[in-house]
């Protein structure tokens, strides 16, 4: 198992009694099938005990092994199986529809998007859903990305003009 893995593996099992008691929702987003049996029984535990948060105060989506291209596939063959069943039809699809067989289903999309360590590019994250989201960039890698800067990043957000693609 990689680093990165053992590190949300030791935060998981920190932190899975305090995410009911705090209201923390957690929902992880990607194809789990390559994952660890051990992590994935994790990610399905943490999520299956934090769902019934309904008024929760702060959801944490986590991905793993995810990609924006990936996730399209993954939910285009959903929708494909379910025409073939006679659930669906092809032409009944919209917008909403199709959010609905992403891993992000009925979660609203992102209206801030931070991008840390100066990149600018949208590295095949949530492809569909950032269609109208705000992007910060900051030159601060991850680790050190502190409160400090999310203030930043906020007042940055706070000062656009947001258009959900209209012209002004």
């Amino acid at each position: 198992m990689g680093a990165i893995m053992i590190l949300l593996k030791k935060y998981l099992l920190e932190a899975i009694d305090s995410m009911e008691k705090d209201s923390i929702r957690l929902k992880f987003f990607g194809d789990m099938s390559p994952i660890s049996p051990e992590l994935r029984a994790l990610a399905h535990e943490t999520d299956e005990i934090t769902e019934h948060l309904d008024q929760r105060d702060f959801q944490a989506n986590i991905c793993l092994n995810y990609g924006g291209r990936d996730e399209i596939l993954r939910a285009v063959r959903r929708f494909a199986s379910d025409c073939a069943e006679g659930k669906r039809r092809p032409e009944d699809l919209d917008e909403a529809g199709f959010s609905g067989y992403l891993d992000s289903a009925g979660i609203p999309d992102p209206e801030l998007i931070i991008r840390p360590s100066g990149e600018l590019r949208l590295s095949n994250f949530l492809l569909w859903q950032c269609a109208y989201s705000e992007f910060y960039c900051t030159d601060t890698l991850w680790p050190d990305f502190d409160e400090a800067e999310i203030d930043r990043a906020v007042a940055a957000y706070q000062k656009r003009d947001r258009r959900f693609g209209g012209v002004k």
